[in-house]
């Protein structure tokens, strides 16, 4: 999937993982904000497993990461933390985004988890190079490789 950043303004929020629920969810600080972000056509998402990334159909911005994610399938590894700057990303599909309809990026086990306690970062990838980080929505960073979307960083909230 290729990304093209364009300006300021992170979604701001709360991530949470959901223990009970095996999941991720994302509840926007200002759902007017989020509503301006997503534009006028409704959203869809673009799937890396059974992980989604919500998207705005007009905007094609990438807006917060939601879905089923079990912990037991990570692997527990030390991580940096990643340097990001907040921003925007937009996503060129191939193919426009239909409302509803997702997209596959990755099929599920394809990128793995790497989880550290510690610092409470998780990293979503092939493999650890990424050339750029960006905060698209707090606690959610996209990481790209040239110009295609190749990790998703995420540091929830952990809930029981």
């Amino acid at each position: 999937m290729r990304v093209v950043e364009v300006g300021d303004g992170r979604i701001e929020g709360v991530l949470t993982y959901v223990e009970h629920e095996y999941g991720f969810s994302f509840e926007p600080g200002s759902p007017a904000d989020l509503a301006r972000a997503v534009g006028g056509e409704g959203v869809t998402s673009v799937t890396i497993g059974t992980l989604q990334i919500e998207v705005g159909v007009s905007s094609r911005r990438a807006l917060y990461v939601w879905g089923y994610h079990p912990r037991s399938l990570w692997e527990e590894v030390s991580l940096s933390p990643p340097a990001a700057k907040p921003g925007a990303v937009i996503l060129d599909p191939d193919e426009p985004f239909e409302m509803g309809v997702s997209e596959a990026l990755a099929a599920v086990g394809e990128w793995p988890t790497a989880y550290d306690p510690a610092c409470g970062w998780l990293r979503i990838a092939p493999d650890g190079a990424d050339d750029e980080r960006t905060e698209v929505a707090t606690g959610v960073v996209l990481g790209r490789r040239g110009r295609e979307l190749h990790s998703v960083w995420l540091q929830p909230f952990f809930e029981a």
